[in-house]
């Protein structure tokens, strides 16, 4: 079976109106004149899992060759996900080597890399991350 671009936007709104409503399944809702903290999460939430089911269903109801079939990157996806959570490891070893490994990770995901941008790419990143994050908002993060 074939997935759609709508069949996979319903999965994931599904996936975060559940996760969403399990969160907020413990805060009191009040009722609508008295609303308590887990009032507007719940709504939120129950209208993005009907939505999700909506947009699943017409996925699957409408079938015919003009919609658009999906195919996913496995490969740059894995390598951006890998690279996020290496950065988030890596951080504690300091902000160069963290935004380094960054920088490589998705730059080997990339299909239409260029060697001679990498490291044009590390130092821009290195040097926004340093201006941002040390210089502008001033945050312990060593380097």
């Amino acid at each position: 079976m074939p997935i759609t671009k709508d069949g996979i936007g319903g999965i994931l709104f599904i996936a975060i109106g559940l996760t969403a409503l399990m969160i907020a399944r413990h805060y009191p809702t009040g009722s609508a004149l008295s609303m308590g903290p887990g009032f507007v999460p719940m709504i939120v939430s129950s209208l993005l899992l009907g939505l999700g089911v909506l947009l699943f269903c017409r996925s699957i109801l409408q079938r015919n060759e003009t919609q658009e079939r999906v195919t996913i990157a496995w490969r740059p996806l894995l390598l951006v996900t890998g690279a996020i959570v290496g950065f988030a490891l890596l951080i504690q070893f300091g902000l160069v080597v963290a935004v380094t490994y960054l920088v490589i990770a998705a730059w080997i995901a990339d299909p239409n890399r260029s060697s001679r941008a990498l490291p044009i790419l590390i130092v821009v990143g290195i040097g926004m991350t340093v201006l941002i994050f040390k210089i502008g908002l001033q945050l312990p993060i060593s380097l």
